[in-house]
């Protein structure tokens, strides 16, 4: 018996072009040389753990108040426009649960792209915000494409900003490894030179997150789909192969970052899955 609970926080969506989620999904022909795109709406969410012994621990902190209509460059915001009230970020599904970020003990986040690091920044000066957990990779490459360049927000996905936050201190993650009990973590490349899923053993089962490695249910198959926006072709094939192990050793569930037809079939805060 685990005793690992979990709730899923959504934190807005996402809508973009189909085909940077999923590479080529209608090709041209001969008979259709402009095939129409396809507009799609994703969602955004974090993950909150409640172990035993650990207390509470979080995956992912989605965006930053401001990144729905200020702090992404114009251009971005015309290819991936990202909704979301200010009642849907982070601190405010925290509260609804009767929290505060004071309470939560670790933060493992699956890398530093936007939609995925910006609530850090309501962990200055805390617990969970001197125990975080990240890729060293995927930190070392974000770092490196922001403070080398003259904009904030470049490499696809990072915000300078995000890098920046008060009172954080980072740890930094190379291999798989248990973070405690019940709970592992995985390295997954393809997205980022490396990102960080996480694997839930609860007591109705096991649940894997991977994060961007696997945006939706098309990209992992069978057979796999790789997409539109990937770093690394080969690591997003191996990623696949790692899951599709892990998957069939537990008996897995796997729970898509960007999947909105298995989105709506997820319930949500304050339900907890065990």
């Amino acid at each position: 018996m685990s005793g690992i609970k979990f709730t899923i926080l959504s934190h807005g969506y996402i809508e973009n072009d189909y085909a940077w989620n999923v590479a080529v999904p209608k090709p041209g022909s001969l008979e259709d040389k402009h095939p129409m795109a396809e507009w799609i709406r994703v969602p955004c969410f974090s993950v909150l753990i409640k172990h035993p012994e650990q207390g509470y621990i979080l995956y992912d902190t989605g965006s930053c108040p401001g990144d729905e209509k200020d702090r992404r460059p114009k251009e971005l915001q015309k290819l991936f426009p990202y909704y979301a009230k200010r009642e849907e970020f982070l601190d405010a599904r925290l509260a609804e649960l009767g929290l505060k970020p004071d309470d939560i003990s670790t933060i493992v986040l699956s890398h530093m792209h936007w939609d995925h690091s910006g609530g850090l920044g309501f962990f200055s000066n805390t617990k969970a915000g001197r125990n975080i957990l990240v890729s060293r990779k995927d930190y070392e490459y974000g770092i490196t494409e922001t403070h080398c360049s003259t904009v904030p927000f470049a490499g696809g996905g990072y915000f300078k900003g995000n890098f920046e936050f008060e009172g954080l201190a980072f740890n930094f993650i190379d291999e798989d490894q248990s973070l405690a009990s019940g709970i592992d973590i995985i390295t997954l490349g393809g997205h980022t030179p490396e990102l960080l899923g996480l694997v839930l053993h609860l007591d109705e089962g096991t649940v894997i997150f991977p994060s961007d490695a696997v945006y939706m249910s098309k990209n992992y198959g069978p057979p796999a789909t790789r997409p539109g926006i990937v770093y690394d072709t080969l690591g997003f094939d191996k990623s696949i192969r790692k899951l599709y192990s892990l998957q069939k050793k537990y008996n897995a569930k796997i729970i898509f970052p960007h999947d909105s037809e298995q989105f709506s079939t997820l319930k949500q805060a304050p339900y907890f899955y065990g």
